[in-house]
């Protein structure tokens, strides 16, 4: 028993430096070398896919950005070129003459004395609703990769405020077929076209509302648009920031500059949105 027990162990030592050998062969040093080769590989390449897939995602989002940049701001500069021309215009002599009727009118529902006539032009002309491309701005804002939340926001606002516009505009439109076709006297005019307390203490104030309705969301229109616009380019200049750490074959940022409409006033202040803006103050 014992002589078969050193003779197990003869072979079993044996069988042992047989496989230590081949461990340490040639062939084996070469096949292990070969197998973390292609591993190195493996992951080089991988690495390589997925920094030319970030390369594209990056330069993708570039481009987008800098076409809602220019499609924003076609929109803003439409609004306010309209604003400028035709509303402001229309509103400023409208809430002038108002504040004169309203003293001639205070003297026809008391029954004083007639304080005589009150002159004004009734402005009748139509207002020709923008035509923009919202949807082309919606459309691309909401395919867009890495668009921030504020963007998604603010092309939301646009939407909504150019609706409204047109609604307002069509409701104006209405509003001046029924002036022109109605029979009434001077002052009743006057009190409906102005929007005015009549002596029955009832107030058609259709018109009236809709040239504050036009103003106003002329205004949302301009300021939501360029808002977008400048919000864009921050979001262009961080993404082309992150591809330049990439490649140094990058685009450049599409640049807008609302100054000066600001510092004139036809744009409205960012003050007067400071409640919607609130909001998103964590995000800037």
């Amino acid at each position: 028993m014992i002589m078969e027990i050193i003779t197990l162990n003869a072979m079993l030592m044996k069988a042992w430096g047989a496989s230590v050998s081949v461990l340490n062969s040639a062939f084996m040093s070469a096949f292990l070398s070969s197998l973390a080769g292609a591993s190195l590989g493996v992951l080089g390449a991988q690495r390589v896919s997925e920094r030319a897939a970030r390369r594209k995602e990056l330069r993708d989002a570039l481009n987008q950005s800098n076409a809602l940049v220019v499609l924003a701001t076609t929109i803003a500069n439409q609004a306010l070129s309209t604003k400028n021309q035709h509303i402001s215009p229309l509103s400023k002599t409208f809430f002038l003459d108002r504040k004169e009727a309203e003293k001639k009118n205070e003297a026809i529902i008391s029954g004083g004395p007639a304080t005589g006539h009150i002159h004004f032009r009734a402005e009748m002309v139509h207002i020709t609703p923008l035509t923009v491309p919202i949807e082309a701005l919606k459309s691309l804002t909401f395919v867009s990769q890495l668009v921030p939340g504020k963007a998604l926001a603010l092309a939301a606002m646009i939407e909504q405020s150019l609706t409204e516009l047109g609604h307002a505009v069509s409701m104006r439109a209405t509003q001046i077929e029924l002036l022109r076709g109605r029979e009434m006297s001077p002052d009743v005019f006057m009190q409906t076209y102005f929007g005015l307390r009549r002596a029955d203490g009832s107030i058609d104030s259709m018109y009236h509302d809709t040239m504050v309705a036009i103003s106003q969301y002329t205004d949302d229109v301009a300021f939501f648009s360029s808002e977008f616009a400048e919000e864009l380019q921050l979001h262009a200049s961080r993404v082309r920031d992150k591809l330049l750490l990439i490649t140094k074959d990058v685009g450049k940022v599409s640049n807008v500059d609302f100054s000066e409409a600001r510092n004139s006033g036809i744009l409205p202040p960012r003050a007067n949105y400071e409640s919607w803006l609130r909001g998103f103050k964590n995000q800037e």
